[in-house]
């Protein structure tokens, strides 16, 4: 799993990007990642999940929690993700709403109001 913080294409707004596993071994790492950024600043999570090459119950359980906790402490923070259908499914049955769910980077970044493609 790699974890990277990037400057997104939207101002106030941050992009994680989980790669590769998001599983029991990972999700400490993806909650303490996502605890760090509610303490960054103000800016909103776009989180990118379109480079998972595994994910379990846990891994997902796990980040539902961790930015359910986030927005507990940041209640005006908004949180994104794109997502594969398997794992958008997966996101939205974990307590993740629908409408915080896109299929690809453009949309969500369209969406959040950035109005052109994401690199």
């Amino acid at each position: 799993m790699i974890l990277q913080t990037l400057p997104a294409a939207l101002a106030h707004w941050h992009l994680f990007k989980i790669q590769g596993q998001l599983d029991v071994a990972s999700a400490p790492a993806v909650r303490t990642a996502l605890a760090h950024a509610a303490r960054m600043d103000d800016a909103h999570l776009l989180i990118d999940l379109e480079d998972l090459v595994s994910v379990d119950d846990i891994g997902i359980r796990t980040l539902a929690e961790a930015t359910k906790e986030l927005q507990a402490r940041r209640p005006a923070c908004r949180v994104a993700f794109v997502a594969p259908p398997d794992v958008a499914e997966r996101l939205v049955a974990a307590g993740i709403p629908n409408d915080a769910v896109y299929d690809n980077g453009q949309r969500a970044l369209q969406a959040l109001g950035a109005g052109q493609a994401a690199a």
